[in-house]
């Protein structure tokens, strides 16, 4: 597992704003009124479009697997009287990830999938944005969406500039907007991967347990740092576009805190005891912390309850990026010759 850097095209300047499609009926997204049983009634296109986002279908199932979607078909198969034709799926994107935009919500989506996995059609139901009205129109939000039309669940895809040598499809960001549009991306993977995993598009992750040999013994930092079990990150100014510096853009130190050697060496051993007891049973921990460098790691749009737009953790194809709701307060770090830092 390793520390992806998504530093934002916005930041750069270089960020693309979309222009705005005139759509009358996605101005009304913001706040928008959604049925009470959005979230349970099981037959969600009775009160959703889901033929605005999967263009020729002629009827859709009702809910069904867990999380749930819906499926789409096409006419009645001559060769099997009684039977439709598959042709995809369509997600509710709230059905499976409450991931937070700027506002602290989420942004309510419709997601139309073909049995290929390429996506067919996105329609925002609801979001609580207000950096879309305020001087940025709400129809760039669509524009943004328009961009996964075609792309596969099967793509690695990037707010930012495409990286053909890493396979990575990028996305134009919106100026302005880049933790809505951030936020966005993880709502599209996430809703699609889970839903391709379960139909067969994409083979369930299997991941063996980690099975931890120790020591018992505290790992000085130039240990920890030699074994790689903690890493460093430096970005520098000119990197990003940015005029030349000596002093970096940012400068980070960081680290999978669930191995007990390693976990014990950076925190002490009541550090750790007390990180686990605050874990559930499925969850991991990890630490970042800035040493260096003139912006934080959070990002420039940060609000509370927010995500930070400039970490994510990516494992295979698997992202994930943070909020402040997802972490505490690391007060020091106990390895001798740890590095001072000014955030955590």
């Amino acid at each position: 597992m390793s520390i992806a850097r998504l530093f934002s095209a916005a930041l750069t300047a270089a960020a693309l704003l979309l222009s705005p499609l005139g759509n009358e009926a996605q101005a009304q997204a913001y706040e928008a009124h959604l049925p009470a049983d959005l979230a349970t009634n099981p037959d969600l296109c009775a009160l959703v479009p889901c033929a605005e986002v999967f263009p020729g279908a002629k009827s859709f199932s009702q809910r069904k697997g867990q999380p749930p979607y819906v499926e789409a078909y096409g006419e009645a198969d001559p060769q099997q009287p009684g039977k439709k034709t598959l042709l995809g799926y369509v997600m509710l994107s709230t059905d499976i990830t409450d991931t937070p935009a700027y506002s602290g919500k989420p942004v309510i989506t419709l997601i139309g999938m073909d049995a290929r996995g390429r996506y067919v059609g996105v329609k925002v139901l609801k979001h609580s944005e207000p950096i879309l009205l305020l001087g940025i129109p709400e129809s760039t939000l669509v524009n943004f969406n328009n961009q996964y039309l075609g792309k596969s669940v099967t793509d690695q895809i990037e707010v930012g500039p495409s990286r053909p040598d890493e396979n990575i499809l990028g996305l134009d960001a919106i100026s302005g907007a880049t933790v809505t549009v951030i936020a966005q991306n993880q709502v599209m993977q996430l809703s699609g991967s889970a839903v391709a995993r379960q139909v067969g598009i994409i083979e369930p992750t299997r991941r063996d347990p980690a099975r931890f040999v120790t020591s018992g013994r505290p790992y000085r930092w130039d240990e920890l740092v030699k074994m790689g079990a903690v890493q460093r990150l430096r970005v520098m100014p000119e990197q990003l576009g940015l005029e030349r510096s000596a002093e970096p853009f940012i400068e980070l130190w960081f680290g999978d805190l669930n191995h007990p050697d390693v976990g014990q060496s950076l925190l002490g051993k009541s550090g750790f005891a007390t990180l686990r007891s605050r874990l559930k049973d499925s969850e991991q921990a990890l630490f970042v912390v800035r040493s260096a460098g003139i912006e934080s790691f959070k990002g420039s749009g940060f609000v509370r309850g927010g995500i930070y737009d400039r970490i994510q953790v990516k494992q295979g194809a698997d992202a994930f990026t943070f909020r402040d709701l997802d972490s505490f307060n690391l007060y020091g770090l106990e390895a001798e010759g740890a590095p001072r830092y000014s955030e955590s």
